[in-house]
Parts: structure tokens; sequence; C-alpha cells
């Protein structure tokens, strides 16, 4: 089709609004997807209702909905920080992380400093957690050309970004397979 030339008017798009069945369902959506923390939950919302009124700043009406249906939630028992604190910690703890690095990432996700010590606890050893990282990625002396002194190097990189302190590195390299 060709065009006519002339340009199409267009009028401006004016924001639809932020009501408190609108953030509900948007919540309610996101918590069916994946765990999540109360902190995250605020972001997604506050993101949708900025993008859906197309403003830069929330009113305090819209802070005031978006705080309602965090509560809603979280009295239905759907958004709940030491449930996600302590599935996120075992998970990222089977995995072979550091205490350090638990702790890191769940501080990342908006959990409270109280929340994170008590879903990461006294109960998990960092040697015991480097040498399952070592066992998990194949590293030191189970790498498959075996163990050079630039393969050591960067295989205590790796343990570092893990969050494992050099000394527990060095051990968890050294021995693998002692528990």
């Amino acid at each position: 089709m060709k065009s006519s030339g002339k340009p199409r008017s267009r009028s401006p798009i004016t924001p639809r609004p932020v009501t408190a069945t609108y953030l509900r369902n948007s919540a309610l959506h996101y918590v069916s997807q994946r765990a999540a923390s109360i902190a995250m939950v605020r972001q997604i919302l506050e993101r949708r209702a900025k993008k859906r009124l197309a403003v830069r700043t929330l009113d305090a009406p819209t802070e005031a909905l978006i705080e309602a249906a965090i509560a809603e939630l979280s009295a239905l028992g759907l958004v709940d920080d030491m449930r996600f604190a302590g599935g996120r910690a075992a998970t990222l703890a089977g995995k072979g992380l550091a205490r350090s690095r638990i702790a890191q990432g769940l501080r990342s996700k908006g959990v409270a400093r109280e929340t994170i010590e008590a879903a990461v606890g006294d109960d998990i050893d960092d040697l015991a957690q480097a040498r399952r990282f070592v066992a998990r990625k194949r590293l030191g002396a189970l790498r498959r050309g075996g163990m050079t002194l630039e393969s050591r190097r960067k295989d205590l990189a790796s343990l570092a970004r893990a969050g494992f302190a050099h000394s527990v590195a060095s051990r968890a390299l050294d021995a693998p397979d002692e528990t």
C-alpha cells in the first residue's frame, strides 16, 4: 500500500489507572511463577505501576495500594521472607557456595540481615562446601587433564568467586575427597 503522503496524527497515549485488583493480580502472577521475597514483589509492583502510569516516581496513594497488595499476599502466606530465605539458602548450599556468598545472594534479593542469619545458620561448613564445589565443578585433581600450576590458579579464582577464603580453597583443592 502506498501512503497518501499525509502523516498520521497520533493521539497521546493516556496512562491507564493502577488499581488494587491490577496490583493483586500482578503480584499473584509473579509469585505463582517463582519464589519471591517481599522486597522482590515490591520492586516488581513498583516497576509495573510506573510503566502503566508512565511516571518515574509513584505518588502516595499508589504506594499505599502496593503495600496493601503485599500485606494481602503476606497474610495469605504466599510471600514469606523466612521461607524464601530458607529455600534459597538450601539451594545455594547445594551448589557448594560459601556462607558469605549465600548471605550476599540473599541480601541482593532484599532479605533482612536477621532473616539471613536465621536461614543460613551455623550448620554450613565452608570447607565441606568448598569440597562440594570442587567436586561439582571438577576442579583441582578432578580436572580432566590433571592439575597444573595455571589450572590451580584458575581453580583458586573460581573458588574465590564462590565466596571461599584462600586458605579454605587451597585445602579443598589439595584434598577434595576428604570429609
